[in-house]
Formats: C-alpha cells, sequence, structure tokens
C-alpha cells in the first residue's frame, strides 16, 4: 500500500566533518539558512533539506521503476562530497550532492526485488499470547561522506620542484645511455653529439693558416724583422703572435684522437 503524499516527504541531512591535519571543523548548514527551505540545484544550493520527490528522481529517472520502488521498496545512496580549499574562508567549502539506486531493477525479475525488512510483534491477551511478524516494504537510504582539503605548503612546493628537477636530469642521462649503447643508429647519434679531432690534420692546418698571415705581412711589412718564421719552421707556435698591424689569435685545442 502506497502512502498517500510520500513524495512531498522531506528528508533533512545534517552532516559535520573535520581534517585533522589542518585543525579545522566545518558543516553542511549555512547559519543564515531558512528552515522553510528545500535544496535545489540552482536556486538553494545550501539547503540541506530534500524532498523525496527529488531524490527518487534523481536516483532513478524512468517513471515505471520509480513507481515500483514507491510500493516494493528500493535502496537509495545519498553521497556528500567535500572537496575544500583552505586558502580561501571555509565558509565557501560546500558539499556536492549525488545520488544514486543501488538495488537491481525490477525489469531485471531478481529473486528478491525491491527492499523489505520483517518485524515481529508480541502481545498478551487474557493469559494468551500472540505474536505478529510484519513484512514492511520502504526506502533506504545509505549516506555516505568523502572528502579532502588542501593547503598551500612552501616546503612541500619546494621539495616537489627540487624532485622534478632531478627527474629531468636523470631522464637526460638515461636516454644518453640507451642511444648511445642500445640504439641501432647509435654511431649517427655518437657522431653527433662528439666530434673527433685528428692530432696531425688540425696541427697541420694551424701551421699552414700562420704561414700564410706571415708571408702576407712580410709582403706589407718587407723590412721588418721577427723570428716568427724560424719558430715556425722549429715547430714551435705560441699562443699570440704579435705584428705591427695585426694581432693573430691560435686557441688551444684538445686532442682526443691522434691520426697515425
Amino acid at each position: 500500500m502506497l502512502i498517500q503524499g510520500v513524495l512531498d516527504f522531506t528528508l533533512f541531512i545534517k552532516n559535520f566533518i573535520e581534517f585533522p591535519m589542518f585543525e579545522v571543523k566545518h558543516k553542511n548548514m549555512v547559519d543564515s539558512l531558512k528552515k522553510s527551505c528545500t535544496y535545489h540545484p540552482k536556486d538553494h544550493k545550501d539547503c540541506p533539506i530534500f524532498t523525496i520527490d527529488y531524490i527518487m528522481s534523481e536516483a532513478e529517472k524512468n517513471i515505471t521503476e520509480r513507481n515500483l520502488m514507491l510500493r516494493y521498496g528500493g535502496v537509495v545512496r545519498i553521497k556528500l562530497d567535500w572537496d575544500c580549499n583552505l586558502d580561501r574562508n571555509i565558509k565557501l567549502c560546500k558539499p556536492e550532492y549525488s545520488f544514486a539506486r543501488l538495488d537491481v531493477p525490477f525489469y531485471e525479475k531478481p529473486f528478491s526485488k525491491g527492499f523489505n525488512f520483517r518485524h515481529a510483534t508480541a502481545w498478551k491477551h487474557n493469559e494468551d499470547h500472540f505474536r505478529a511478524l510484519t513484512k514492511a516494504f520502504g526506502l533506504r537510504f545509505i549516506i555516505s561522506v568523502s572528502g579532502k582539503a588542501g593547503k598551500f605548503d612552501i616546503i612541500t612546493s619546494t621539495l616537489n620542484i627540487g624532485s622534478l628537477v632531478g627527474l629531468f636530469g636523470l631522464a637526460t642521462f638515461v636516454c644518453d645511455i640507451l642511444l648511445l649503447h642500445l640504439s641501432k643508429k647509435s654511431d649517427t647519434y655518437r657522431n653527433y653529439v662528439f666530434e673527433i679531432v685528428h692530432l696531425r690534420t688540425r696541427f697541420n692546418s694551424a701551421i699552414r693558416d700562420a704561414r700564410i698571415h706571415f708571408q702576407s705581412r712580410d709582403e706589407i711589412y718587407p723590412n721588418s724583422v721577427s723570428n716568427d718564421k724560424t719558430a715556425l719552421s722549429n715547430g714551435a707556435i705560441g699562443h699570440l703572435v704579435k705584428s705591427p698591424g695585426t694581432t693573430v689569435s691560435i686557441r688551444p685545442l684538445i686532442l682526443i684522437h691522434p691520426d697515425k
């Protein structure tokens, strides 16, 4: 038997939460809340009073299934999800409500449909004992609460940034190892990364460039006296050679593999 006007019944949910790490306590009720309000996702989002009609319509969209739930019972989950940013005012932290049906739909013809429970009533009349067993159908609401909170911390942020930088450095090292030793084109990658310097080729090229410079200088200054040619013939080149008009600087070379 369906109770008349059951959809107009209301359910008041009072919830308190605590985040011990931040020493914060909060509730889902607003101080300026009016007692005559009912929850609405847009107009009265802060009101924790819900009508059975709204809960059923959110948990079950099928009208036929919803009517069968009102007659044979059902199980509905009401979930409060908190997500608080404690860098702002705690009053701005409000829960999100969601509704879902947990029992098996009637169109699947389950072995035990809906929700019911039995309770016994015992009494005594004229020295006779009586016991009545009643099977009741109804709606069962399961309320679950979950939440998380966060707050900016300079120490944690510094550690995370340092770990990220270290991870990038390690990634570069690992990639170089893989490309140099495990890749099929490791020779190509090695040629781009490393430069092989041949001793005699670079050394002879430096001597040849220096001789060309000194020859052109002698043509410009024929009367200048210098021991540079003697130094070149002996194979000794200084880091810096000066002349009246120009200055020639020869940079030192890092020799890796001499040409035999």
